[in-house]
C-alpha cells in the first residue's frame, strides 16, 4: 500500500536526477521552494494518437495514485474529430503520456513528503544522491525559423481578412525553430532555463525518447476538490533592468487596450468552456489582466474559476476546455481551422499541457509554452513561439514578440 512518509533532508534535483539514472521522470517547480518529483514506471499509457476513452480508463483504474502526463495540442483531434492536422510534424512524439510513478517526492511549506510504499521509501532513504557534474562549456545551436519573416506577414494579412470577415475575434498565430541535429543536455538546459526565466509552472518532463524542458508561466487548470481554476495569458511585454523605464512599461501594459480586449475575449471563451461542467452560477473572475512580472517580461494574467462535482477526472474535463483558448483563440472551433491553414508546423506537445493528478483527484497543469521540445531518438530540438492576433496587430510588433518570447528559452539550449 502506498502512503505518504515524511523525510528528513533535502536534495539538489539535478543530483538526484544523476542519481536515479532513470528513463522515465518528472519534475514541476513552483520557483518558490515547492516541488514535486516523481519517477520510476509501474504502469504507463502511451498515446500516438490520442483517446479521451483510454485515458479515463487509466484514470479510473489508477484513481488512488498520482499520475503523471501530457496531453499534446494535436490530442484536439479526439474532440474535434474533423480537425486533424497535415502540417510537417518535427518531433513524431506520442499525442500523449500518462504514467504511474514508483516515486513521488514532494516539497510544499517547507515540509519534504514521500508518497510510495514502505520498501519504496526505504529503498530511497538508503540511496546515496551523487553529485550532478556541470557542465562549463556549451555547444551553440542553430535553430531555424519555418516561417521567414516574409511569409508570416503574408499570414498576419490573411488571418486580419478573417477578422474583418467575422470569422473570428482573436487567434493565436505561431511559428516554430527547430534544429535538425541536436544532441541535448537536458539537465544542463533546464538548469538554465529555469535560472533565466523563474517561471511558477516549470517543467522537466521525460519519458523514454519524450523530452520536455517548460519554463512556463501559465496554467491550464488546477483543481483542489470541488474548485477549478483556468489562468489563460494574454498580454506581454518585456522587462527592463531600470525601474523607472520597468514601472512605465508595466502601466503602458495596464492601459493597452489591444492586450486587453485579447486578454479579456479569453476569458469570455474560458467562462464559457467552464460553464459546461460547472455548477450553475458557480463561474467567476476574481482576478481580470491582473499584471504579472516574471524574470524577462511582464504578463496579464486573469483568473477565471468554477465549481465543479469532484468526482470529475482530468480526460472528461478536458474534453470541454482542451485545446485551451489562450492558444487557439476565439471562437476555438474557427481559430483551430484557421492556425491549420497559416502555419507550417504540426505543434505537437507544444501548446497541449503537461501535469499531475494526485490520489485524492486534484490536479494541476501547465500549458506548454516557452519551452524546448526534444526527441532524443532523432535529436530534433524546437521552440515553438507565438501571441494573440487581433485587428489592431502589426506583422513587425507580433514578430518582434515573438522574438523576444524566444530569446531567454534559446539561450539556454546546452548540448552533450
Amino acid at each position: 500500500m502506498k502512503t505518504y512518509h515524511k523525510l528528513e533532508f533535502d536534495f539538489d534535483w539535478a543530483d538526484l536526477i544523476t542519481t536515479i539514472n532513470s528513463d522515465n521522470y518528472t519534475f514541476i517547480d513552483s520557483n518558490n521552494g515547492d516541488y514535486i518529483f516523481a519517477w520510476g514506471c509501474e504502469d504507463a499509457l502511451i498515446q500516438e494518437k490520442f483517446s479521451s476513452d483510454a485515458l479515463l480508463e487509466f484514470e479510473t483504474n489508477y484513481s488512488k495514485e498520482y499520475l503523471f502526463g501530457y496531453l499534446g495540442y494535436d490530442a484536439k483531434t479526439d474532440f474535434y474529430p474533423s480537425e486533424e492536422s497535415n502540417n510537417p510534424d518535427f518531433h513524431e512524439l506520442p499525442e500523449s503520456i500518462f504514467y504511474i510513478p514508483k516515486h513521488v517526492v514532494l516539497k510544499k511549506n517547507d515540509s519534504l513528503l514521500y508518497f510510495g510504499t514502505e520498501t519504496g521509501f526505504n529503498e530511497f532513504k538508503s540511496i546515496e544522491i551523487a553529485k550532478y557534474p556541470s557542465v562549463e562549456l556549451a555547444k551553440s545551436v542553430v535553430l531555424i525559423c519555418n516561417t521567414n519573416f516574409q511569409d508570416y506577414k503574408k499570414n498576419i494579412a490573411l488571418i486580419h481578412n478573417h477578422l474583418q470577415q467575422g470569422n473570428i475575434y482573436e487567434m493565436n498565430y505561431c511559428i516554430n525553430f527547430t534544429s535538425a541535429n541536436c544532441d541535448l543536455n537536458s539537465i544542463e538546459s533546464y538548469k538554465k532555463l529555469k535560472q533565466n526565466t523563474k517561471a511558477p509552472f516549470s517543467t522537466l518532463f521525460k519519458f523514454n525518447d519524450t523530452v520536455i524542458l517548460s519554463a512556463s508561466p501559465e496554467r491550464f487548470i488546477t483543481k483542489r476538490d470541488k474548485t477549478i481554476l483556468s489562468q489563460p495569458i494574454k498580454g506581454t511585454a518585456p522587462r527592463n533592468s531600470n525601474l523607472e523605464k520597468d514601472v512605465e512599461i508595466q502601466n503602458n501594459l495596464l492601459n493597452n487596450q489591444k492586450e486587453i480586449s485579447e486578454n479579456i475575449m479569453i476569458v469570455d471563451l474560458v467562462r464559457n468552456d467552464l460553464s459546461r461542467i460547472a455548477n450553475k452560477q458557480s463561474v467567476t473572475v476574481p482576478e481580470l489582466c491582473k499584471l504579472y512580472s516574471f524574470e524577462t517580461v511582464h504578463q496579464l494574467i486573469s483568473t477565471v474559476k468554477a465549481q465543479i462535482p469532484n468526482q470529475l477526472t482530468f480526460s472528461e474535463i478536458s474534453k470541454h476546455l482542451f485545446p485551451m483558448g489562450s492558444m487557439t483563440g476565439a471562437p476555438k472551433l474557427s481559430a483551430i481551422q484557421i492556425i491549420e491553414d497559416v502555419e507550417t508546423f504540426k505543434r505537437n506537445i507544444y501548446s497541449g499541457t503537461i501535469g499531475f493528478i494526485d490520489p485524492i483527484n486534484n490536479m494541476d497543469f501547465n500549458v506548454v509554452i516557452r519551452s524546448i521540445i526534444h526527441n532524443s531518438a532523432t535529436k530534433t530540438t524546437s521552440i515553438s513561439v507565438g501571441g494573440a492576433i487581433t485587428i489592431k496587430s502589426t506583422a513587425k510588433g507580433e514578430y518582434d514578440e515573438c522574438l523576444l518570447k524566444l530569446k531567454k528559452i534559446e539561450e539556454s539550449i546546452v548540448e552533450n
